[in-house]
């Protein structure tokens, strides 16, 4: 929950950043999130959650800006990146230092998903098999032979 929060509060407001910049802030945060938890259980339902709040309210974000309606943007920048991933906004212009590029929306449905594997050691680094080289107390022994006197 905090870290879709986080995002759509990211998409929330400033305007006058060029999207290409906010979609590659989104994608950087997205790739770190997904590394992160690729290995807990259900993922496939908190990715498709998530993808579908930062896609939405970035749709929100990119018609607040140009000032037009959701479906003409779609129409135009939602495409796959590449044959074997999802459709996602594919997006176009220039960056706020000025480069000429383009730049996809990272999507969460198309990163690996891995099974969580326990590495146990070969042996209990706890327990001992060696012989200890101590000093360990004999009293018992000592306590014996004096008591026989």
């Amino acid at each position: 929950k905090a870290f879709s929060h986080s995002l759509s509060k990211a998409l929330s407001g400033d305007h006058s950043c060029s999207k290409i910049d906010k979609v590659e802030q989104l994608s950087r945060k997205l790739k770190g999130w997904a590394q992160f938890y690729r290995h807990t259980d259900f993922t496939a339902k908190v990715y498709s959650k998530i993808d579908r709040i930062v896609f939405w309210k970035l749709a929100k974000w990119l018609a607040r800006k140009y000032r037009c309606s959701i479906k003409s943007l779609m129409m135009k920048w939602i495409k796959r990146p590449t044959p074997d991933q999802a459709k996602t906004w594919v997006l176009f212009g220039k960056s706020n230092r000025g480069n000429l590029c383009g730049v996809s929306l990272f999507r969460l449905v198309s990163s690996p998903k891995l099974p969580f594997r326990w590495r146990l050691p070969e042996s209990n680094p706890y327990l001992r098999d060696e012989i200890r080289n101590t000093v360990t107390s004999r009293y018992s022994d000592v306590a014996m032979a004096v008591s026989h006197n």
